[in-house]
């Protein structure tokens, strides 16, 4: 019987096979395989949890491996198959003649604990062929997005003969479930679930041509910029944009919920449905915080909202380094963290939403307010963004402060209604890429853009000439045809026309060629 542990290393991690020797001499507890002092520290807690939930621990010396031994080890989540092998090797439990994964940390009375990771082990070992899996039971919850195989729960160390023998048999013990089966019990299982306490736009009462913006940058994943003067409402349309967005399907949920297990936390729901995930990250983060890293190295928030939003307020406030480390993820979907002898990659397929003020002191474009900002300092305000990131960004919507009546009129749309259109609008899309496993139009390939966003030889000469007076990149063309491509399928056309072409250029123009900006 083959006892395997999880490295959380990068996304996938590694396997890691527990070995057991007991030979006569001095009894001791040697552990071999590039343990670092928390993997080396487990001795002294398995010994203890051994004794005190009723076995015998061996009086022999103890020698445990753990391979493949030039892989570096870290974390308590070590205790549980450690303990488990040299009991199968005591004889003190029933060799099942199979291979199963372990994970869990032991208090000192015997109790296991949950561990971070405990999905993307599951992941990693299904694919690894390995079909049976015991977990803590404080882990069940997000174990049960694995699909295939037998999940086992354990709490206390003495649930292991049952275990192990029901192992031995093929059946499931008292209390026990197949995998993805439902969440279980234990603190894991109360999940970090925004379904039914995200915001809408059931309350909004902002510019119905900045609910357009919202709605294209919505259907088509487009990365957005929301400027103006404080009180213009840009911070609550971004936090109300993620109700906008279409339910991950069931592999991009599992997908998720395994980078969020990966920094310890638990997402969404074991349902084939959950939200995308909204990370809202603080202008003093750091750029470790922000990609990922660290020691353990672990995810960052660029990670965490991966196939969701990623939202940047007070966005020239934060780090230049941490804002230009946005950039390849962007382009990407991944983020690679290059650490001495190891590259580690996380996926990052975020969308971004970011918010500014319109100038330092925020009172630039405020009709009851005086700008005393120099034009240069404006600049420097603004090249804080930096070029290339800028280009990057698909929309730039400026905002304006409402009248203060405004809050007394009810909103014109429904949030039923708009997330009907986008849905709509998605499904298009998803039909039309069918052949490259269905993309949002911002994911489109050059090649893609050629296929799908064709323009007839008129409108393809005004917007040449368009994009020569703004002074468009080629990446700002490609933004610009994605868009009214974005604009076409919400309003159900075939092809783009002159007003989807135009409403793309009027969303884009800002900040690029002169740096003409609205105030």
């Amino acid at each position: 019987m083959d006892i395997f542990a999880y490295e959380p290393l990068g996304f996938e991690g590694c396997l890691v096979k527990i070995e057991v020797d007991l030979r006569r001499g001095i009894p001791a507890v040697d552990i071999v395989g590039l343990a670092a002092t928390s993997v080396r520290e487990s001795r002294e807690r398995v010994r203890a949890a051994i004794r005190n939930s009723g076995f015998i621990f061996p009086q022999d010396r103890v020698l445990i491996n753990l391979s493949p031994a030039d892989l570096p080890k870290e974390g308590s989540l070590y205790d549980l198959p450690i303990a488990t092998r040299i009991l199968i090797s005591t004889g003190a439990l029933p060799d099942c003649g199979k291979p199963i994964l372990v994970v869990g940390e032991l208090t000192l009375d015997g109790h296991v604990l949950p561990i971070r990771g405990s999905l993307p082990a599951l992941l990693k070992a299904n694919s690894g062929g390995i079909n049976d899996y015991l977990v803590p039971c404080g882990n069940l919850g997000e174990a049960g997005r694995q699909r295939s195989g037998r999940v086992y729960g354990i709490s206390h160390i003495s649930e292991l003969p049952s275990i192990l023998l029901a192992l031995r048999e093929g059946r499931l013990p008292g209390g026990q479930r197949k995998a993805g089966a439902g969440p279980g019990r234990g603190a894991a299982a109360e999940l970090d679930s925004a379904a039914g306490r995200e915001l809408d736009f059931s309350d909004y009462c902002g510019d119905g041509a900045v609910m357009r913006a919202l709605m294209v940058a919505a259907a088509g994943r487009h990365n957005l910029l929301l400027f103006g003067p404080p009180g213009s409402g840009k911070t609550m349309a971004a936090m109300r944009f993620p109700s906008l967005l279409p339910d991950l399907g069931e592999s991009q949920a599992q997908e998720v919920a395994a980078l969020w297990s990966l920094r310890g936390k638990a997402y969404g729901t074991s349902s084939s449905g959950a939200r995308p995930p909204f990370c809202a990250p603080h202008h003093s983060a750091s750029l470790e915080g922000l990609v990922g890293g660290g020691r353990p190295p672990r995810p960052g928030e660029i990670s965490l909202a991966h196939r969701g939003l990623l939202f940047l307020d007070e966005t020239p406030e934060f780090g230049r380094d941490v804002l230009q480390a946005l950039r390849e993820p962007l382009e990407q979907g991944f983020i690679s963290v290059v650490r001495a002898g190891m590259i580690l990659r996380y996926p990052a397929d975020f969308q971004l939403v970011m918010a500014a003020n319109s100038c330092p002191c925020g009172n630039l474009g405020n009709p009851a307010k005086t700008c005393l900002c120099s034009p240069p300092e404006i600049q420097r305000y603004w090249k804080r963004l930096g070029g290339p990131l800028l280009d990057r960004i698909d929309m730039r919507i400026p905002l304006t402060i409402p009248e203060g009546s405004s809050i007394m009129d009810k909103p014109t749309w429904t949030q039923g209604r708009l997330r009907a259109m986008v849905d709509a609008a998605v499904a298009i899309q998803f039909k039309r890429s069918s052949g490259r496993g269905g993309l949002f139009n911002s994911r489109l390939t050059p090649g893609l853009i050629q296929q799908f966003c064709v323009l007839e030889p008129r409108l393809r000469e005004e917007f040449k000439a368009k994009a020569q007076e703004l002074g468009f990149s080629m990446r700002a063309c490609h933004s610009t045809l994605r868009l009214a491509r974005t604009i076409a399928d919400l309003e159900g056309r075939e092809s783009i026309d002159h007003d989807a072409l135009m409403e793309a250029i009027g969303y884009r123009e800002f900040g690029d060629g002169s740096c003409y900006w609205p105030f």
